[in-house]
């Protein structure tokens, strides 16, 4: 029989029905005529690229060609071999900050002061008395647009000057009295978040605040938190205020965030410090929902609407609850990632299977096997079909080890018993996964895991079994 393997997150607030996670590999739709419908891959590792003070890295942007990054409270550039240089500070705090530039100043904000650097000014603190606290910074039309903190306005910039602004640059959604939390561009369009509604603005070139709002478009649905948004696949995605995460299609939002998901993130005792990134790698567009409250990280596959988890661990094998990326961004031919325990920049490689040197742990859990008439089921063989000889030569992972636990209870609890197989040494395609003699339970859940540092493929699992009384 077959059995599906890891192909999703999918843990039930009642696990019986469905303890599936899916941990550090993503899923990939196959063709009809391929060996499975549903193969999962593991991510790709992050090789060191440069170091940028103590960290964290708390926003990256490209100016100009050039690698801009926030690291503590300092901000550096850092050229295409890797050298950092720092340029100035103090930018206060240490939660991720909003980044955007106009061709020749970058402006950056963290929900307190507004920083802006050229090469022409250097580094600077923005002084002028109608500049506000602010969020978020999005540049549109010759101009920088911010929320204003803890109001229901947000506010512009002078044209092309991030230092300068006027006080009557500025207006209110005032669709409904809610305040604005986050400004997102997107085709043209300059998405105006608010904790309960979105509004949607466009350039009309009027005098004093060019922006006016789209007659008749207010969205009933709010954002939880100021950086919950991501740009991906022509779209914006964003964690809305009822906890449930959306795309737009056009200007209407849709869920893809699914119940069980949504069950769990009400569980969170706070999602009001969540922020949101975007990658893409190898055809798959991945968005990342990082929730520092209760350290997890969720991540979205808009190529195939799969979703799984990501996590990372340190130098001491010890978990870090969320995954170490902080940001990212696409710059020197590189797909870039921003550490946020050290001042680490690093970039994906698809032959690396560690992050900065550290361990990545895969875990796939099945579905719940059992009998529909809840007759007990006999497994006498579990076989996993996988990509077998991707050893290294020496060290760990000379001879890969991929273990195996299992529950009878739905999930709850997994025996204390791991069963190893070796995943093959170098060369050795035909090695083959095989457990044997499970015995008989009413209903049974396979946890798969490796922290091996070689390539990581689930094809397909099968196995012998029949249901009896």
């Amino acid at each position: 029989m077959r059995i599906p393997f890891g192909t999703q997150s999918y843990k039930s607030q009642s696990l019986p029905i469905s303890a599936q996670r899916l941990v550090n590999m993503y899923a990939e739709r196959q063709p009809p005529d391929a060996k499975t419908d549903v193969a999962v891959f593991g991510h790709p590792g992050i090789v060191q690229f440069a170091t940028c003070g103590s960290g964290p890295v708390r926003g990256m942007h490209k100016m100009g060609g050039v690698l801009y990054v926030v690291s503590g409270q300092r901000l550096y550039s850092v050229t295409s071999g890797g050298v950092a240089t720092d340029i100035g500070g103090s930018i206060s705090g240490t939660a991720p900050v909003s980044m955007d530039d106009n061709g020749s100043q970058l402006v950056i904000v963290n929900g307190t002061n507004g920083y802006l650097y050229s090469v022409l000014l250097g580094f600077l603190l923005i002084t002028d008395t109608d500049f506000n606290a602010a969020e978020t910074v999005q540049f549109f039309d010759q101009r920088f647009y911010f929320d204003w903190k803890d109001t229901n306005k947000f506010f512009g910039s002078d044209l092309l000057d991030g230092t300068s602004y006027n006080a009557l640059v500025f207006a209110s959604a005032e669709a409904r009295p809610d305040n604005v939390k986050a400004m997102v561009l997107n085709k043209q369009i300059l998405l105006v978040f608010g904790d309960k509604t979105i509004e949607a603005w466009q350039d009309v070139g009027a005098a004093n605040m060019p922006l006016e709002r789209i007659p008749g478009v207010v969205i009933e649905r709010g954002l939880a938190a100021p950086k919950a948004t991501a740009k991906e696949d022509n779209t914006v995605y964003f964690l809305g205020n009822d906890r449930r995460f959306y795309r737009f299609d056009g200007l209407t939002p849709i869920g893809v965030s699914t119940p069980a998901i949504d069950a769990e993130w009400q569980n969170y005792s706070s999602v009001s410090d969540a922020f949101c990134f975007s990658y893409s790698w190898a055809g798959h567009k991945f968005i990342i929902v990082h929730f520092p409250t209760p350290n997890a990280t969720w991540c979205f596959d808009a190529s195939t609407g799969i979703p799984h988890e990501r996590d990372s661990w340190d130098m001491n094998g010890r978990n870090l609850g969320r995954w170490r990326a902080n940001c990212h961004v696409s710059c020197y031919d590189k797909e870039l990632i921003g550490d946020a325990f050290s001042g680490a920049i690093g970039h994906l490689s698809a032959s690396t299977y560690t992050e900065f040197g550290n361990v990545v742990r895969a875990l796939v859990t099945s579905p719940p096997i059992h009998d529909q008439d809840q007759k007990r089921v006999f497994i006498s063989r579990l076989q996993v079909d996988i990509e077998a000889g991707v050893g290294i030569t020496t060290g760990q992972g000379s001879d890969p080890q991929w273990m195996l636990r299992s529950s009878k209870d739905g999930g709850r609890t997994y025996t204390t018993l791991q069963k190893w197989r070796s995943a093959g040494a170098i060369g050795n395609y035909r090695t083959r996964l095989r457990w044997l003699r499970f015995g008989q339970a009413r209903e049974r859940v396979f946890e798969l895991t490796t922290t091996d540092p070689v390539k990581r493929t689930i094809i397909a699992a099968s196995g012998d079994g029949y249901s009896g009384t």
